[in-house]
C-alpha cells in the first residue's frame, strides 16, 4: 500500500526537464512508472497535465488505482 506523502516523495525525487509544468511532470511520471494517467484523465476526468490546480486530486486517484485497482 501506497500513501499519497509516499507518492508525492517520489515523484520530487525525479529530474524532470526544466520547461515541463508541474502538473506536466506529474502526469508524465504516472504514466511511465504506473500506466493510469490516461485511466484517471479519461475514465475519471482528473487532469493535471495542463492544470496544475488538479495535482492533489489527481494523485489521490492514483494512490487509491495503485493500492485498490481500477
Amino acid at each position: 500500500m501506497i500513501k499519497i506523502e509516499e507518492l508525492k516523495k517520489e515523484i520530487s525525487e525525479i529530474e524532470f526537464p526544466k520547461n515541463w509544468r508541474k502538473g506536466q511532470s506529474v502526469f508524465n511520471y504516472i504514466d511511465n512508472v504506473y500506466g493510469i494517467a490516461r485511466t484517471i484523465q479519461f475514465k475519471y476526468g482528473i487532469d493535471c497535465f495542463y492544470k496544475d490546480d488538479n495535482i492533489d486530486d489527481f494523485l489521490n486517484k492514483a494512490v487509491e488505482i495503485i493500492n485498490y485497482g481500477d
